[in-house]
């Protein structure tokens, strides 16, 4: 099973692999407080399509059979 989707990330982001936050993703090297403002943006669009991806697998992992989350 796989938890870890940086790869997905990246291409649903639309942002290209050779970018300094996509990189650091795919290195485990998650310090981007010392990124330039550009990087930042960046980094955050990348790291809202992981949560995204995250979170759709949690709901069809964890909330299937017709049990809501309210």
């Amino acid at each position: 099973m796989r938890y870890f989707h940086a790869e997905e990330a990246i291409a649903s982001s639309g942002l290209r692999p050779t970018y300094t936050p996509t990189v650091m993703l795919t290195r485990w090297r998650l310090n981007m407080a010392d990124l330039p403002c550009y990087d930042r943006a960046r980094a955050f669009r990348l790291l809202g399509a992981l949560f995204a991806i995250a979170d759709t697998r949690r709901r069809e992992r964890c909330c299937g059979g017709g049990r809501s989350q309210e």
